[in-house]
C-alpha cells in the first residue's frame, strides 16, 4: 500500500490540489503527456480508435481555509465542502503554507471547566471552532507563515485494520485516483481513444468535472469514486446493503444522476463473464459522472465501498480497491 498511502498523504483540500496533483502525475510519468488545464484538472490522453472515453476520478477532498488570525494568535476557520460540525473538535490538523506545513488542534472546552448552566451535548457549530498553532499573537502566526486563506486539512493517516480492511482520511476519492493511476499502468497500449482525468473541486460542485464536458464532449464517461456503505450500527436500511470486500459497486442512482443503463448492463454482464464481485445499488450524494452527463455522454459511476464517509476514519477494504481495477480493466477491452 505504500503508492496508495502517498495519495492519501498528500493535501489536496478543493480549489488548494497543487500538492496531490503533482503526486499523481509523479507516478504516471513516463506513460504519457500529461497537461493541466485552467481549473486545475490533471488529464493524459492516449489517442486510439473507436469512440471516445472519458475516466474521471476528483482528486480534491473536504477541509477548511483561515479565514481569520485573531490578536491571540488562534485561527478561525471556514469550511470547505461537505464537513461536519460534529467532528471537528479536538482534531489535529495541518495548515499548508507558503513557507510549509504547520501543525495546528482545533480547540475545545474542557470538561473541567463545564458549568451545569453549559449545554454538555451541543455541537459547536464552525463559526466558533478555532486552530491553535501554539502561538500566543498574531505576529507570531505570520512568522510561521500562516496567512488568509491557507488550507487546512485534517491529519493524515493510513491504518491497517483486521485483515485487509484500511482506514483514514481521504479515502474518498483517493481510491479513485489510485485506481486511475493503475489503468493508465495497463491500457497505455489498448489502442483505445482514452482520456484519464484527474478532476478538482469536485466537493464544492463538480466544478472541475464540468470544465472536462464542456472542452472534451467525450462518448462514454466513466466516474470512479467512493460509495457510502450502509451496513454499520444504527443506519435505516431504505438503502440496498453494500458490503465491505465485495467488490466495486455500480452506483445505479444517486440524488442528482442515473446511471447509463447500457453501461450498467454492459459491466455487469463483464462481472459475471470473468467471475469478478460486483454490487450496484442506489445511494445519497453524487459523482462528477453527473456533470459530465449533461453534456451528452454515456456515462456511469463505479464505487468503492467505504463506511463513515467525509469522516476522518473513513474505512474501506483493500479487495475493492483491486476488484475497482480488473473490472474496469475488463470493461473497457471489451466495451462496444
Amino acid at each position: 500500500m505504500e503508492e496508495f498511502e502517498k495519495l492519501i498523504k498528500a493535501s489536496g483540500v478543493s480549489g488548494y490540489e497543487d500538492e496531490i496533483r503533482k503526486t499523481i502525475d509523479d507516478m504516471v510519468s513516463g506513460l504519457g503527456e500529461t497537461r493541466v488545464d485552467n481549473i486545475g484538472n490533471l488529464i493524459l490522453e492516449f489517442p486510439g480508435e473507436g469512440p471516445h472515453i472519458a475516466i474521471v476520478a476528483h482528486m480534491d477532498e473536504i477541509g477548511m481555509v483561515v479565514s481569520n488570525i485573531e490578536e491571540n494568535g488562534f485561527l478561525r476557520v471556514m469550511k470547505i465542502g461537505g464537513v461536519k460540525d460534529s467532528l471537528l473538535l479536538g482534531r489535529h490538523v495541518t495548515i499548508h503554507t507558503s513557507k510549509g506545513p504547520v501543525n495546528g488542534v482545533i480547540g475545545h472546552r474542557a470538561p473541567h471547566l463545564t458549568t451545569d448552566s453549559d449545554k454538555r451535548d451541543e455541537i459547536v457549530p464552525w463559526t466558533s471552532t478555532y486552530v491553535d498553532v501554539g502561538a500566543s499573537s498574531k505576529e507570531e502566526v505570520k512568522e510561521l507563515g500562516i496567512d488568509v486563506p491557507d488550507p487546512i486539512t485534517f491529519m493524515k493517516t493510513l491504518r491497517r485494520l483486521h485483515g485487509k480492511t484500511m482506514a483514514g482520511r481521504a479515502m474518498d476519492n483517493r481510491i479513485g485516483c489510485y485506481a486511475l493511476v493503475q489503468l493508465a499502468r495497463r491500457l497505455k497500449d489498448s489502442g483505445l481513444h482514452l482520456t484519464l482525468v484527474w478532476s478538482v473541486q469536485e466537493e464544492i460542485g463538480l466544478r472541475g468535472a464540468r470544465v472536462v464536458g464542456n472542452t472534451l464532449k467525450p462518448d462514454y464517461v466513466i466516474a470512479l469514486d467512493t460509495y457510502t456503505t450502509s451496513d454499520s450500527p444504527g443506519l435505516k436500511s431504505f438503502y440496498k446493503p453494500i458490503k465491505l470486500g465485495k467488490g466495486p459497486v455500480l452506483r445505479m442512482v444517486d440524488v442528482r444522476a442515473i446511471s447509463s443503463p447500457k453501461l450498467v448492463r454492459h459491466f455487469k454482464d463483464i462481472a459475471e463473464k470473468h467471475s469478478l464481485q460486483v454490487q450496484y445499488g442506489v445511494t445519497g450524494g453524487t459523482t462528477d459522472g453527473m456533470a459530465l452527463q449533461e453534456f451528452g455522454s454515456l456515462t456511469i459511476a463505479i464505487g468503492v465501498p467505504v463506511r463513515y464517509s467525509h469522516s476522518t476514519v473513513e474505512v474501506a477494504h483493500w479487495d475493492d480497491v483491486e476488484g475497482l481495477v480488473d473490472l474496469l480493466e475488463a470493461g473497457l477491452k471489451e466495451l462496444p
